[in-house]
């Protein structure tokens, strides 16, 4: 369809309750590239008004006539709109979202989702398996790389929980940790492994997925050195070069001890391969192509933050109310307090004390309209107006 805009879009949805037993639930379609909340839907699946004629016309107090009737008067407005689990409800949002986005000329062409989301699958699989955009407009599945870099961290510790049984000096059999304890997987080397990972992806955005897992091997072939072994092969070559050893090496001096690394971890041969298996299914082809983007689910967390902070998980909610709270909270997030009029559509009185204390609120919050207006490369590199879809 000609006029239509191609966008890379991250989805994820929230619920009112913690768990699988919410009667509520929100998700929000976000701008990968400028972070702007583009499309949201919000599902229910109980109405108080239902529940309170239920309960009358089941004492009697309305007849099977009044009560058929007003079920017929009441259906357009009854606020249950999904019927399914509530762990169903984020699969349900997106495709609601995807399959009205070309209403708003818009083909949302990636999915940056956090790995073990069901929504993908419901969105490529809707409409009789045709996809959103039928077959020749499949939509991609992209991860987040902060995910991606988590991933690794928990593969390292569920690796370090592995124990095998040794005898102590005193003839005691305890079991130990085959790659736990100094020298070897700590909490500190686990953690910094899992920042490498994820700043090497960030360096090797829009490249290919041979350099970018290059320079994610680079790390763990690095940490992982010593003198009789140092392994800096695919560490860059040049005097800048973060590496200390290349980079003594481009400056013709004498590379420093390993001893001397700030991070570091020694395992025997075997224990190293296993570690290595972690690395190698986290950079395979399929994995680097869907982090070349270098996209991340960061703005939906704020985003959620905000619609419960209008609608409060600790109180009861209904859908009216929580579609109150989604729409202020995509008004404020994409706009700020300010420019988002919402007081103005609700009556209250602009006053220069109301002007005050919502430039105050703006402070405190950077909106992505604001950050867009700023970034002048950004602006010349979007075709379409901010906010107009």
């Amino acid at each position: 369809m000609a006029g239509l805009l191609d966008v890379d879009v991250s989805f994820d949805g929230t619920w009112h309750t913690r768990g699988h037993s919410s009667l509520f639930g929100a998700g929000a379609v976000i701008d990968a590239n400028t972070g702007l909340i583009l499309d949201y839907e919000t599902a229910g699946k109980v109405c108080q008004l239902c529940n309170y004629n239920k309960a009358r016309h089941d004492r009697k107090e309305m007849t099977d006539t009044e009560y058929a009737r007003w079920k017929e008067c009441h259906a357009p407005t009854c606020q249950v709109n999904y019927t399914g689990t509530s762990g169903g409800m984020e699969a349900a949002e997106a495709v609601a979202c995807w399959n009205r986005s070309l209403s708003h000329e818009m083909r949302y062409i990636s999915f940056i989702g956090d790995g073990d989301s069901s929504a993908y699958s419901a969105v490529i699989s809707s409409n009789n398996g045709e996809g959103p955009y039928g077959k020749e407009h499949i939509v991609e599945k992209m991860e987040c790389i902060n995910h991606v870099a988590k991933r690794l961290g928990n593969g390292l510790r569920n690796l370090r929980k592995e124990t095998q049984t040794v005898k102590t000096k005193s003839g005691k059999s305890v079991k130990r940790s085959l790659l736990g304890g100094q020298k070897k997987l700590t909490d500190k080397v686990i953690t910094r492994l899992q920042f490498y990972f994820r700043r090497s992806i960030t360096r090797k955005v829009n490249t290919s997925e041979e350099e970018m897992r290059n320079d994610i091997l680079s790390s763990f072939e690095h940490c992982s050195s010593s003198d009789a072994n140092p392994k800096h092969h695919l560490c860059p070559k040049s005097s800048e070069s973060w590496c200390f050893y290349q980079k003594a090496l481009a400056l013709g001096k004498e590379p420093q001890s390993h001893s001397e690394m700030k991070v570091s971890f020694n395992l025997l041969p075997d224990q190293l391969q296993l570690v290595r298996k972690v690395y190698e299914r986290l950079t395979n082809d399929d994995m680097m192509i869907r982090c070349l983007k270098g996209h991340t689910q960061n703005p939906k967390e704020s985003f959620h933050s905000r619609v419960w902070l209008y609608s409060p998980k600790h109180l009861n909610t209904s859908k009216n109310k929580l579609d109150f709270a989604v729409a202020c909270a995509v008004s404020v997030y994409n706009a700020g307090y300010k420019d988002s009029n919402i007081y103005e559509s609700l009556g209250i009185p602009f006053t220069k004390t109301t002007e005050k204390y919502l430039d105050n609120k703006d402070k405190m919050m950077d909106a992505p309209l604001n950050k867009i207006m700023r970034n002048k490369r950004l602006q010349k590199e979007l075709h379409y107006t901010p906010g107009g879809h």
